[in-house]
């Protein structure tokens, strides 16, 4: 489904950013790969940007330079390409400790206290990253000037206990409201960026309003809702998860250890809802083909097929960050061996938080590798030559 401007009826492509959390620097290399197939005096390609946890903070960046297209994709490209875990939660004796006594202080609270905010690792250097390196004042800038027409924030309510779309567009978009799911306006700032990734029990949620928001990948029952609702015609997705999933044998059937169990549900939370949400697309897009054009004028109806792009990675994320399970602080393996996660196992949790320069420069390789292989696929679906 879409939602067009009635006077101009203007085409709009729109950008979807999936969540996965390191794995995201995929999405860097595949943006790289369209900036270069798109011609110099070519303006920027997405006029609407739409992304959840990881996806999010590629998309607002794209968003925030938008008028400057090429410089933010090499900025983006640099932060991901010198990515250390410090940068994004902390490693140290102190920091891991700290946390570790939370945890232990929590089992001894009162019941009539009030919880203290708890997670497996905390993300406070990466709220310090994003206030130093994402200008927010430039979304509206570029809304203004024409460059740009939305950006949507995707997180999860946990008091309401629904996914929220936080937009910042053209005025004559409205909020929506749907089954487990809403769009409402606001000015973005560095509080939606923490919110939209704060991967549940891993990062802090955070709090906006009244409510105290997680990742937004989770409980995203329609992922492609926000671009749609923001004007776009035609969707480019980039997805983390890869298109084909190698079938796993065990000779010996254990049980499954903290690390596989979190690993499993991360899995169905960044990937699931997707896959359903393109199938339903399809099926809509089947239907509207059956019914004259004629029709639908006469009914004033305003839906059309949308034309979708779904650009994901064909290797295993998941084996490749066993591989770079090693570059990690000391003192942060040790901690993970301790819950199950090493080389050789937990590689779907894993590949979520190998936020390292070896790990994410592999990605981003492979995301360019493949977006040239889609190069006139790609040119077309943008309306470039």
């Amino acid at each position: 489904m879409a939602w067009f401007d009635k006077e101009t009826n203007r085409s709009k492509i729109g950008l979807v950013l999936t969540g996965g959390g390191a794995k995201a620097a995929y999405q860097v290399g595949v943006l790289k790969a369209i900036i270069e197939l798109t011609p110099q005096d070519h303006p920027f390609p997405f006029q609407v940007i739409s992304g959840s946890s990881a996806g999010a903070i590629n998309a607002t960046v794209l968003a925030c330079y938008a008028n400057r297209y090429r410089v933010g994709m090499r900025q983006l490209e640099n932060v991901w390409s010198h990515f250390h875990a410090h940068h994004i939660y902390l490693v140290g004796w102190a920091g891991l400790m700290a946390n570790t006594l939370r945890w232990a202080s929590e089992f001894l609270r009162s019941p009539h206290q009030s919880p203290r905010p708890l997670s497996l690792l905390m993300n406070s250097p990466l709220k310090k990253l994003l206030t130093n390196t994402v200008q927010f004042d430039n979304i509206q800038q570029n809304i203004h000037n024409g460059t740009l027409d939305g950006l949507s924030i995707t997180a999860y309510s946990y008091q309401q206990r629904m996914s929220v779309s936080f937009y910042q567009s053209e005025e004559n978009v409205q909020n929506w409201t749907r089954h487990k799911r809403r769009g409402e306006r606001h000015n973005l700032h560095i509080n939606h960026l923490m919110a939209s990734s704060a991967i549940p029990m891993v990062f802090p949620a955070v709090k906006i309003n009244r409510d105290y928001y997680g990742d937004g990948s989770v409980g995203c029952l329609s992922p492609l809702s926000p671009a749609l609702h923001l004007g776009a015609e035609k969707l480019l997705i980039i997805s983390t998860d890869p298109i084909k999933h190698k079938q796993l044998h065990h000779a010996n059937i254990n049980y499954p250890t903290m690390a596989e169990i979190a690993g499993n549900l991360m899995d169905s939370i960044f990937t699931d809802s997707l896959a359903s949400d393109l199938e339903r697309l399809n099926r809509i897009n089947e239907t509207l083909e059956t019914i004259p054009s004629g029709r639908l004028k006469r009914n004033k109806s305003y839906l059309k097929p949308i034309n979708s792009l779904l650009i994901a990675p064909e290797f295993d994320i998941d084996e490749i960050a066993g591989e770079h399970f090693c570059s990690l602080p000391k003192l942060l393996k040790f901690f993970l061996n301790r819950m199950g996660i090493c080389a050789n196992h937990g590689g779907n949790i894993l590949s979520y938080l190998l936020f390292e320069s070896s790990f994410t420069q592999v990605l981003i390789q492979k995301g360019y590798e493949d977006g040239l292989k889609q190069a006139d696929t790609i040119k077309a679906f943008i309306e470039v030559s």
